[in-house]
């Protein structure tokens, strides 16, 4: 034993210097084996942006979101704070209202996002299929490294961020330099709130990053229930968020941003029902209950069965001391 203590000890000496125990890993991403095509825009992908805008509701003003009725009235005015001058595009702070194809192309595409705005790429992702999102945040700017926040949303989560943007840039009678609202609400309850929004499955928000690479596969299409039986087809919405949101750990905006977007979608292999995973849950504890039972009652049933032949010593069940 000192002799085998003694030889790990002087193997260890022998080792490099920059040796060590945890190694670089690199998160597994199929983004760079895409086989890119061109983007097929209110087709297949839409692009949306928010900007720091303050709506003027004293003029009945509708909101026109997907799934929900409503029109602008034509004399709404929309009036831009601190003399916003940003990259978006006017149509891109529009609502629109496509049937969008189920996504099953690779592409690659860069957003300009001003500072203090939100850039979206909402996309019908498809259950069949496993989709990898790459982002890669950079900035026109060389000597500014900017970070951003990273989110993936269903429809109705993003209507709820949305309305969180707008609340925080003075909509609804809120003045953007007030407290944020939902300072005072736990976290696991500000979804109820009126500016409360979390991420799809509250787990891909990437927040404070300069890049990330993350995969989703879904159960099946995506479905919003309502509380009186409506329900509405949901799509996707990669947010690249390069505001100062509600949450505490989020990146603060420094600049004017670019983010690389690639989304690859490969096909899944045999996808099993979801009534598979209750089955298999089920099994493991139904099992786990009985088989001790089971176990149990073969151990003192036997040799039960020739009590009434006495055979017990004859099998040699119940030792003796007698003598032939």
């Amino acid at each position: 034993m000192p002799l085998l203590l003694t030889t790990i000890f002087l193997l260890s000496l022998s080792l490099p210097l920059e040796s060590s125990p945890v190694s670089n890993v690199s998160a597994n991403s199929n983004c760079d084996n895409g086989n890119f095509e061109q983007v097929e825009w209110n087709r297949s992908v839409e692009r949306l942006a928010k900007i720091p805008n303050v709506f003027d509701l004293d003029n009945d003003y509708s909101d026109d979101r997907r799934g929900k009725k409503g029109d602008r009235d034509n004399n709404a005015e929309v009036t831009t704070t601190d003399e916003y001058e940003g990259p978006e595009e006017n149509w891109m702070t529009w609502e629109p209202d496509n049937e969008l194809s189920l996504l099953r192309k690779d592409f690659s595409e860069t957003l300009q996002i001003g500072n203090d705005a939100v850039g979206t790429l909402r996309v019908n992702l498809d259950h069949e299929r496993r989709t990898t999102i790459c982002v890669t945040i950079d900035s026109l700017n060389q000597s500014v490294n900017p970070k951003a926040d990273v989110y993936l949303m269903t429809d109705t989560q993003y209507d709820r961020y949305t309305a969180a943007y707008d609340v925080a840039h003075g909509a609804w009678s809120w003045d953007k330099d007030d407290d944020d609202p939902t300072n005072e609400v736990s976290p696991e309850w500000r979804s109820f709130t009126v500016v409360g929004w979390h991420s799809y499955r509250d787990v891909h928000q990437y927040e404070d990053i300069r890049q990330v690479s993350f995969s989703i596969s879904l159960d099946g299409p995506e479905v919003s229930s309502g509380l009186f039986g409506e329900s509405s087809k949901q799509y996707f919405n990669i947010v690249i968020d390069n505001t100062n949101n509600s949450h505490t750990n989020d990146a603060v905006p420094v600049t004017e941003i670019t983010a690389t977007v690639t989304v690859v979608s490969v096909e899944r292999g045999t996808v099993l029902p979801n009534w598979t995973v209750s089955l298999v849950c089920c099994g493991t504890m139904i099992a786990t209950v009985f088989i001790p039972i089971v176990m149990n009652k073969k151990y003192m049933d036997s040799g039960l069965s020739l009590v009434s032949e006495d055979q017990q010593i004859e099998k040699g069940l119940v030792p003796t001391l007698e003598k032939t």
